[in-house]
């Protein structure tokens, strides 16, 4: 009776978040949307001082609207280095999850992570994509993510497709875990980068159905060889309806 007890309060804690669809992991995209007349606000802090603020919006049942700008050296005595442009992301929906197949989605998203030098991020932007997205339960909700993406940010002469694959895990009613991984293929022609793709993490904590703190950890494989451990951010995202 006692290990019945145990089982029905574990089931009952994991459920608390099955419910909570996603539309981006850290920066990979999934097949998740804001439904008609929700919208996102976030503000994302990086290194360098750099702040990133950004709105999503659902416009439609099945199609999502965003912008970000930002700067670097937003805190201190420097003068702040704005963006060179505002950046647009866009959604559409095109087949919904079933019990036997994954949700689609095609979009665009030409915001990158990091600083914005020569055209290009640290981490380029997704760019166009195809993205799928299949949720389990297990203990809670498990959803696996991925697809297939083309970066417009070629100045380098790199403009090969990337695949994307990433995971995000509900620990109870308040923690999500995330984990993404970027093959890096449009980004390994030069020494800027050792080739071996980025891999990202993050700890999602929701404090209420509409206030959500994520602490990101970019390129945990130090693809990048100025990066020292990890990139480290944190990111405060804000849903409501209207």
């Amino acid at each position: 009776m006692r290990k019945l007890s145990v089982l029905f309060i574990l089931l009952i804690i994991s459920m608390s978040l099955f419910a909570f669809e996603l539309n981006t992991l850290i920066d990979t995209p999934t097949a998740g949307i804001l439904q008609q007349g929700e919208a996102e606000i976030t503000a994302k802090i990086y290194k360098n001082n750099g702040l990133l603020i950004g709105t999503r919006v659902g416009l439609f049942p099945r199609f999502m609207f965003g912008v970000n700008y930002g700067a670097e050296e937003i805190v201190g005595n420097e003068d702040p280095q704005w963006h060179d442009r505002v950046e647009f992301n866009a959604k559409v929906r095109i087949l919904d999850e079933g019990n036997q197949f994954p949700a689609i989605a095609i979009g665009y998203d030409s915001q990158g992570h990091g600083n914005y030098n020569d055209k290009r991020y640290d981490i380029k932007s997704k760019g166009a994509y195809l993205t799928a997205s299949k949720n389990f339960f297990l203990f809670g909700n498990l959803g696996v993510h991925g697809g297939i993406n083309y970066s417009l940010e070629i100045e380098d002469n790199d403009d090969e497709p990337n695949l994307f694959l990433g995971f995000d895990k509900t620990i109870g009613d308040m923690i999500v875990l995330l984990a993404e991984y970027d093959t890096g293929w449009n980004d390994n022609d030069t020494d800027l980068m050792k080739g071996i793709g980025f891999f990202n993490a993050s700890v999602d904590l929701h404090f209420t159905e509409s206030l959500v703190l994520k602490v990101s950890f970019y390129d945990l494989l130090l693809n990048n060889p100025d990066t020292q451990g990890c990139d480290r951010s944190i990111t405060l995202i804000y849903n409501m309806t209207f």
